[in-house]
Parts: structure tokens; sequence; C-alpha cells
């Protein structure tokens, strides 16, 4: 299978096995050898991965907010490709979201921001 690395991975919504949005692809992550093709390993979910694509200007403050926000600090999300059930307008992954570290700046942006918002 041909697959534009750029068209078809970078940006894509990735979804859990339920079809529960687990945010979209940053970055991905090539294995090299001497003797094979480059392949694709992991994608990367995660700010600090996201950062790295922008202009100058704002990679410090993405980086930055992305550090501040996350429960990971500065280490991205990796998700492996052998994971992948079906590719299209989305990208299915066989994980249980509900229990992803991938939602976790989710979880911690609603617990420690969004709680404190009056009426929410």
């Amino acid at each position: 299978m041909d697959i534009d690395v750029i068209r078809d991975l970078l940006d894509k919504q990735l979804v859990d096995r339920e079809g529960e949005p687990l945010g979209r692809v940053d970055g991905i992550v090539m294995a090299y050898s001497a003797d094979a093709p480059p392949r694709i390993t992991c994608f990367e979910l995660g700010a600090q991965t996201l950062a790295r694509r922008l202009p100058r200007p704002f990679q410090g403050a993405l980086a930055w907010l992305g550090h501040r926000l996350s429960p990971r600090g500065s280490s991205p999300y990796r998700l492996e490709v052998s994971r992948i059930i079906q590719l299209g307008r989305t990208i299915k992954i066989d994980i249980d979201g509900t229990r992803s570290a991938a939602r976790e700046t989710e979880r911690w942006v609603r617990d420690h921001i969004v709680a404190r918002i009056p009426g929410s």
C-alpha cells in the first residue's frame, strides 16, 4: 500500500477502537536502516511535537504552554503504528481511549482548569 505520509497521516484525527477522539497526529517517527527503506514506527501527539512544526516565533510559546499543561512534561505521547485498525478520514487505533495516556492532558485540563470555572 502506498501512503503519502504528509497527506494521509499528519494532522489526521486519531480515534480509539470505540471511535472516541484521541487527538491529532502531530508528528511521525521513522526508523532508518542501511539495507531497507525507511519505515514509520510511531505517531506522536502533543504540543511539544506540534511546536517543532511551527514558525520560530511560535515554537517557544507553544512548547512552554504544552509543558505547563501536560502531565507528561516535555515528552510527547507515542502510539505504535502496528495498532492501526483503519486508515481513512480518521485513523482508528486499537487502544482503549478512556485509559490511554493520550488523554492525560485533556483530563488534567478538565480537573485543574475547567473544574474551577464557575458553572462548568
